[in-house]
């Protein structure tokens, strides 16, 4: 159990072995957050809200407050970064490229687990669900449109594995 613990710790950088327990937390409120999605087309906010609050009085209570505040300054920008593209596609094309559950889903994956494996996170995700809208044009039945929080959460597994696991 203790290779667990030390595995589970990593996922997080700079967090102390007393916080193992977040990074299963966090994963599973994202979890929710993209199967809720999958289902409604919506991040819910008080899910996302409450892992902000944890990872970010789990960082500052076992680090410091700094560290917290760095990590959740990082995070907001991380889900700036999906607002303003789709702002920008929003003027161009006159209709909305991503929901904006998908920049609040990356904000707790980013102030959690850390800019890279979100970063690959939304690249393997955007490749997923891309190849899920050709299998649906293929079948006669071409998605209007994605749910993306599922493919993140996929790609995220992947990212955290492939970065930090092994």
């Amino acid at each position: 159990m203790p290779n667990v613990l030390t595995a589970l710790v990593h996922t997080m950088p700079g967090m102390p072995p007393g916080s193992w327990w977040l990074a299963p937390v966090v994963f599973l409120l994202l979890a929710a957050a993209a199967a809720i999605d999958a289902r409604s087309a919506r991040v819910p906010d008080p899910i996302i809200f409450l892992g902000l609050f944890l990872t970010t009085a789990t960082q500052g209570s076992s680090v410091d407050w700094p560290f917290a505040a760095h990590n959740l300054t990082i995070a907001l920008a991380a889900g700036c970064v999906p607002y303003f593209v789709n702002l920008l596609w929003y003027r161009i094309k006159k209709r909305d490229a991503l929901g904006m559950g998908d920049a609040k889903w990356t904000m707790l994956a980013v102030d959690c687990f850390g800019p890279l494996p979100t970063l690959i996170a939304w690249f393997l995700g955007a490749w997923l669900a891309l190849g899920w809208m050709g299998l649906a044009k293929i079948r006669r039945r071409p998605a209007a449109c994605v749910h993306f929080a599922p493919f993140l959460l996929i790609g995220l597994a992947a990212g955290i594995y492939w970065l930090r696991l092994r």
